[in-house]
């Protein structure tokens, strides 16, 4: 197999379109093999955040960008895992095929292409998730738990973190497909990490694992494999080895254990000087001579980044004020303001549209089907949740002006010497309070006037800092849940998981603090009859 293949161009310019996924690491694209096999081409690109921490600790970016010898490296892993897989757990996951390793043109980066996997994430809890809700229990319990056992104990020290080991975001590294017996199968499709492990969001494991390995190495642990503990343990497994793989695979298998010894040139073994250099030379940033020439006067090397940092900061920041026009989007925006302020109608459709928004990205994430999806929407439609969609619409349009109005308030008395850091938390912290119980006492004046139901439970709620944001899905969730109001329940389900989405580091789609944040609602759908009488 040829390790570094050319890429056109041209062919990439389309292939752009075919975005099917980005993480920290790389993003991904769809693409096809001339015979019509579907593949995914993960390219490391990597994103910026990504791209500091990588430079912070190693004094480069991502090694899977730049050295060919880290992508090769991860090849021989896939193979090697692929093959144990079929000894560790043959009914329950598998490793995605990889099919080639490629230097992209393009992107000037390495890529790996490999079988495309036709599947989705283990299940949120939402309104049709009763037959699913098993699913990222399954995935922790019986997949990523005794895979993390079964990598340490044969070397793959580094790999344990992309299984899960003190790392919440790894679920989102696994897919559900099914198989040509209609049974489900676990997919490792994503082995290659995006930061070191130095981040577990168990601090025990920061202590008892990660940092005793830091400290081991001389460096944190970055998908590592201790070979000598490897080779040991494919020879005492040998007979169960060969009881599931061919003559062949074994052999196969102990030459890719092999490949995965590194190289004089590894970026390992290279200081931050030299990764800083490799990394731009290997990307074609700087030229040879160049390179031979910063080996010996760093403080210049360094020098010369600063000024190149500078640079593209600044040329960065005019190209988003460009792109952005500002005011061109002011224009457009005070007509809507204005329509939003006097017109009830359109208050409802924007807020309608909210919601929809919101389930068209649970559509895509394959997380609601479409006659789900299209249930949904046409529930909106319901005279009796219409009402409260806008009240959550309203509020949630309203709260982004608040939020700049609170801050720029903040800072002027700050400045002034009217309020210290206490003041200005308790100011932060008091907006929203203020805004929604003003809201809410116009709503329950109105609703008393014409006889209807008031909305007194997001009046109660609306006093709790923060939380208060949940005040009207909470009443949706209390009249929805009385008349089977799937609406309602999914603005609940989905609060919930965009507040995971948005944790720092641990954070995002996929991950099991965006279940276990979204399994918080589920916690107030089935526990509805605790809800106050109140609420009426």
């Amino acid at each position: 197999m040829s390790i570094i293949q050319r890429l056109d161009k041209n062919y990439m310019s389309s292939l752009k379109d075919r975005k099917i996924g980005a993480g920290r690491s790389a993003t991904v694209y769809l693409d096809h093999l001339p015979d019509g096999r579907a593949t995914a081409r993960k390219i490391f690109v990597g994103s910026s955040l990504a791209g500091l921490v990588h430079n912070v600790i190693f004094g480069a970016n991502n090694p899977y960008i730049w050295h060919q010898g880290s992508i090769v490296e991860a090849a021989c892993r896939r193979r090697v895992l692929a093959a144990l897989m079929k000894l560790w757990l043959p009914e329950k996951l598998r490793i995605a095929e990889i099919i080639s390793v490629s230097w992209n043109e393009e992107f000037s980066a390495n890529e790996i292409t490999m079988e495309f996997i036709d599947g989705r994430a283990p299940s949120l809890h939402h309104p049709y998730s009763s037959m699913k809700e098993a699913e990222i229990k399954d995935l922790v319990d019986n997949v990523m738990k005794p895979l993390q056992t079964l990598l340490l104990d044969s070397g793959f020290d580094g790999l344990a973190w992309q299984a899960g080991y003190g790392n919440p975001v790894a679920t989102s590294n696994f897919l559900l497909e099914s198989t040509e017996t209609g049974e489900k199968r676990w997919v490792w499709v994503d082995l290659e990490s995006g930061v070191p492990a130095l981040f577990p969001a168990n601090p025990i494991l920061l202590f008892s694992f990660y940092l005793q390995r830091t400290f081991a190495n001389g460096r944190p642990l970055y998908d590592d494999v201790d070979v000598p503990k490897l080779r040991r343990y494919i020879e005492e497994n040998r007979d169960a080895l060969n009881g599931v793989l061919s003559e062949k695979e074994y052999e196969d298998l102990c030459n890719d254990a092999e490949g995965l010894v590194h190289k004089e040139d590894d970026w390992r073994f290279m200081s931050r000087l030299q990764r800083s250099i490799q990394s731009r030379l290997a990307r074609g940033k700087i030229t040879e001579e160049e390179a031979e020439h910063y080996k010996s006067r760093p403080l210049r090397w360094y020098s010369r980044l600063f000024k190149t940092g500078i640079s593209r900061g600044y040329a960065k920041l005019g190209r988003v004020i460009k792109e952005s026009k500002l005011l061109k989007q002011l224009s457009h925006l005070l007509p809507m303001v204005k329509a939003f302020m006097l017109m009830p109608s359109y208050r409802a459709q924007l807020s309608r549209l909210v919601v929809a928004r919101g389930i068209e990205n649970w559509r895509k994430r394959r997380q609601l089907s479409d006659h789900e999806a299209e249930t949904l929407k046409h529930e909106m439609e319901n005279s009796e949740s219409s009402l409260y969609i806008t009240d959550f619409g309203v509020l949630m349009a309203l709260k982004p002006f608040i939020k700049v109005i609170t801050l720029a308030t903040i800072f002027i008395l700050g400045a002034l010497g009217v309020i210290g850091l206490a003041g200005g938390v308790i100011g932060y912290l008091s907006a929203g309070v203020i805004v929604r119980t003003i809201y809410t006492s116009c709503r329950i004046i109105a609703s008393t006037a014409r006889g209807a139901k008031r909305p007194w439970l997001a009046l109660f709620v609306g006093f709790v800092p923060v939380i208060g944001n949940a005040a009207y899905p909470l009443q949706l969730l209390y009249e929805g849940t009385r008349g089977g109001n799937a609406v309602a329940k999914f603005i609940i389900y989905d609060l919930m998981a965009r507040l995971g989405r948005a944790v720092p580091i641990w954070g995002g789609p996929d991950t099991l603090i965006e279940h276990k944040a979204n399994s918080i609602g589920d916690l107030l759908v089935r526990h509805r009859s605790a809800l106050p009488e109140a609420a009426e």
